[in-house]
């Protein structure tokens, strides 16, 4: 067989394989093939709002990096931490668990844009003066557990220093990657200079208590905020929750949350649907204020002060639906 048959002969070989083999991406699973899944992916069938991993906040700690702060240093044992000149980086994805104090300083996740990053806080106390007390600089996305019965607070101070302001650091917790708080403990943040997090893509709790008081925005999202199962506690002088990009969303499923704030409890540019859970909001400006559509499917709305209770272009308010001012 001359040399250009049995190239053609590859040819036709490696097209069959490729045809062969984008069949079984299309048609596997009708062919009964079982479709397997990274074991960190955040597929989720039973929720489009929430994750797996979202909501399971019982991971296995054994094989975890452990990290103990105490004041201006900290003893680690493991791989994918170093601390250097006040402040923990956390560079590797993978699970990592944190106790103990830094008297100023910031836990900094600095990982690979693909890199999930778990974080389990028992019993953490960060001051950090003039930035962010925690910074997700870059990862894929990274879940923050709060350890059961577990106290765990981060504060930072009034004036922010240049370099952190060039950054766009604005918040006690500023991330600029996608951020999961999840757990059975408490975690309470302390602003003294704009919001209380900051989250450039999707923010999500899904357990635990937070207390959040600051002079800006409680919680302050580009993409979305959703909430399910959590115990939320906000006082801020300005938006209580905030969510910023008309094609992102505000998504409340259950959870205790309570707002006192000096513009509006709730503000979106894009849609808020609220499918349960008791609230209790106090404004200066609107109780729940949407550019775009509002819908109240469920829940028990109390509202104890505002200027507007509900406002936006399209609003929608199922029977199911308590909402009552006061």
């Amino acid at each position: 067989m001359s040399t250009h048959k049995k190239i053609d002969l590859i040819c036709v070989v490696c097209v069959i394989i490729g045809l062969v083999i984008t069949g079984l991406f299309m048609f596997g699973e009708s062919l009964g093939i079982e479709v397997m899944h990274d074991e960190d992916s955040d597929i989720n069938d039973e929720s489009q709002y929430f994750s797996k991993k979202d909501l399971i906040p019982d991971w296995d700690t054994s094989a975890a990096t452990v990290i103990t702060l105490s004041g201006d240093e900290a003893k680690i044992s493991g791989t994918g931490a170093y601390f250097y000149d006040g402040n923990l980086y956390i560079t590797g994805g993978g699970y990592y668990t944190l106790t103990g104090s830094l008297t100023d300083g910031s836990i900094i996740v600095d990982a690979h844009k693909n890199s999930k990053v778990w974080i389990l806080l028992d019993g953490v106390n960060i001051y950090a003066s003039d930035t962010a007390a925690m910074f997700i600089k870059k990862a894929d996305k990274v879940f923050a557990t709060l350890a059961a019965d577990s106290e765990n607070s981060l504060s930072s101070g009034t004036v922010y220093s240049d370099e952190a302001q060039d950054a766009g650091i604005n918040a006690v917790i500023y991330a600029k990657d996608d951020l999961t708080i999840n757990g059975y403990g408490t975690l309470t943040l302390t602003g003294g200079c704009l919001h209380g997090i900051k989250a450039k893509d999707d923010f999500i709790i899904t357990g635990g208590t937070l207390n959040i008081t600051c002079p800006g925005d409680g919680i302050n999202a580009n993409d979305s905020i959703r909430i399910t199962a959590a115990t939320l506690s906000i006082v801020s002088g300005s938006d209580g929750l905030d969510q910023d990009n008309q094609e992102g969303y505000l998504y409340i499923e259950s959870g205790e949350i309570t707002i006192e704030s000096g513009k509006d409890a709730i503000h979106t540019v894009g849609q808020i649907t609220i499918d349960g859970g008791n609230l209790s909001l106090a404004a200066s400006d609107d109780a729940i204020h949407s550019n775009t559509e509002i819908t109240v499917n469920a829940g028990d709305i109390e509202i104890i002060r505002c200027s507007e209770t509900i406002e936006a272009p399209g609003v929608y308010v199922s029977d199911d639906a308590n909402v009552r001012e006061n």
